[in-house]
């Protein structure tokens, strides 16, 4: 009888460990763009969460940088991660990482990378761009680097020998300012639409200072970025998961709910999304490693 007891009092103590885990929801959001900015709109949408889903705390961190964000999921830092597709796809190959949503901008799951460069630059065409200087986002960026290079590869182009200096900017922000301020030819960053009307600069730039920049080339369209779990905080937590998919889901509906979406990363909503969707971002990361 004895053994019994301690036997149920270890799985009453373990099912209420496993209930404390679940109910502090640990998110982890990209630092595609100014860290602090994304900081107040993630503790935000934090909020939004922790009133729509009754007794969880939701933490909110922004990550250095896309790698760092993969990391953090991998090593059970973060529950949730919004995650880049390339990021996505390393999360999920490396340590099963599963896709939860993907984000709709301008009526589609999906934009583009683009090569944009200063009107005044006499650069016009993708091959004009031999010999200047790029500045990437970064390493693991869906639209800031893997498919702007798998659109060279796939031309023919060797990126490292094409352009006379290539830098990593960190963030679009920063990459827009600095081809704005002249201190690249050219920068790879994403686009919204395919009409030059919508993308980074427009959205990180005074609108006269937007106007001087043009798009030389655009890639195939590429899945939104997403909001993926770590796969045994899935299996372990999975009435949590499920509120907060459905929460997100629900944000188109709200006012509010779009409003912090917006904020957050221009995002019109995010719908349900599954992992071969990224089957396109697995074929540019191959294609973009090619010389």
């Amino acid at each position: 009888m004895k053994k019994l007891l301690t036997l149920t009092l270890f799985a009453t103590v373990a099912t209420a460990s496993a209930a404390e885990n679940c109910r502090v929801i640990n998110m982890g959001f990209n630092p595609a763009q100014d860290s602090s900015a994304v900081l107040t709109s993630g503790k935000a949408i934090a909020t939004y969460l922790e009133s729509k889903i009754r007794g969880v705390e939701v933490r909110t961190t922004v990550a250095q940088d896309y790698q760092a964000l993969v990391e953090a999921t991998r090593s059970g830092k973060l529950d949730f991660a919004w995650l880049s597709p390339v990021s996505y796809v390393q999360a999920h190959d490396q340590a099963g990482a599963q896709v939860l949503l993907k984000s709709v901008r301008n009526g589609g799951p999906y934009y583009w990378s683009a090569f944009v460069v200063r009107k005044d630059s006499g650069i016009k065409t993708l091959n004009d761009l031999r010999g200047k200087t790029v500045a990437w986002i970064d390493p693991t960026s869906a639209a800031g680097y893997t498919f702007p290079r798998a659109l060279l590869v796939s031309k023919g182009i060797n990126p490292d020998t094409f352009f006379s200096k290539q830098t990593f900017a960190g963030k679009h922000d920063a990459a827009v300012l600095s081809l704005a301020n002249g201190t690249v030819d050219a920068i790879a960053t994403f686009s919204n639409n395919t009409q030059g009307t919508s993308g980074s600069w427009t959205q990180y730039l005074p609108a006269d200072k937007a106007s001087q920049l043009a798009v030389v080339a655009y890639t195939k369209p590429i899945p939104g970025d997403t909001l993926s779990v770590r796969s045994d905080y899935q299996t372990g937590c999975a009435d949590v998961v499920t509120r907060v998919r459905a929460a997100i889901i629900g944000m188109k509906s709200d006012p509010a709910g779009q409003g912090l979406l917006k904020k957050l990363y221009t995002i019109d909503s995010m719908i349900p999304a599954k992992d071969a969707d990224y089957n396109v971002v697995r074929d540019a990361v191959k294609a973009s490693q090619k010389k």
